[in-house]
């Protein structure tokens, strides 16, 4: 599909709107530095990015014995990270530009996120970002997180538009494989993972940043690095 005929911008948010993501690793790292149960807790931290706290806890348990430990180690790193994100969080360098001009092309625009939605909507408010956006989905408003595909199919659904004409962005390979799964354009903006070269190829394309966004939308792509 050429990028011209794209009919909605599905957004992930941390790590792609937000700078969010060194912020939370840095949490999860004091804090399990601090008693908690996950060794190489900086390298581990990638494993989670961008699964909702279904998969978190899940992925927890890999290192604790009950659902209840997984949920307290998770409360801590939140907990944290929230009194953190009320003076520390930012945008990724871009986001306005590619947000305005997303919008000056006509293109629907929604978040689907890990992050639970009250949460969300919070800190896009916060930041002054959620107005740009006809709808949130959180990860509590679906059973299968990311890498499932479920998360995209249901903003597809509810824009009522094809998988085929949306273009997914996303961060971290988590989110990438659920856009690829769920049949979507992915447009790849690493952070704090790069590029799999096991996927690469079936991307749309691959920016170092999303200040290059805006004219790869308007047709640039050959001049991006895939």
């Amino acid at each position: 599909m050429a990028v011209s005929d794209y009919e909605a911008v599905l957004w992930d948010m941390d790590g792609v709107l937000l700078d969010s993501e060194r912020l939370v690793r840095s949490v999860f790292t004091e804090v399990m530095a601090n008693g908690g149960p996950v060794p190489d807790a900086e390298h581990r931290y990638l494993e989670t990015i961008g699964l909702n706290k279904a998969g978190l806890i899940e992925w927890f348990l890999n290192y604790v014995d009950s659902v209840d430990s997984a949920v307290y180690w998770i409360n801590q790193t939140g907990d944290r990270y929230t009194e953190r994100a009320k003076t520390d969080l930012v945008l990724k360098p871009g986001v306005i530009e590619s947000l305005e001009h997303v919008a000056r092309s006509g293109r629907r625009q929604m978040v689907v996120t890990s992050t639970r939605t009250e949460l969300a909507e919070a800190k896009l408010e916060r930041v002054g970002l959620l107005g740009y956006f006809e709808s949130l989905l959180g990860g509590d408003q679906v059973s299968r997180g990311k890498p499932h595909p479920e998360p995209y199919l249901a903003g597809c659904t509810r824009l009522a538009v094809t998988p085929a004409s949306a273009l997914v962005i996303e961060d971290s390979p988590n989110g990438v494989l659920a856009g690829l799964a769920a049949g979507c354009n992915v447009l790849h903006v690493p952070d704090l993972v790069p590029t799999d070269p096991e996927w690469a190829g079936q991307l749309a394309a691959t920016l170092t940043s999303l200040e290059a966004f805006p004219g790869w939308l308007d047709g640039a792509g050959a001049e991006v690095a895939r």
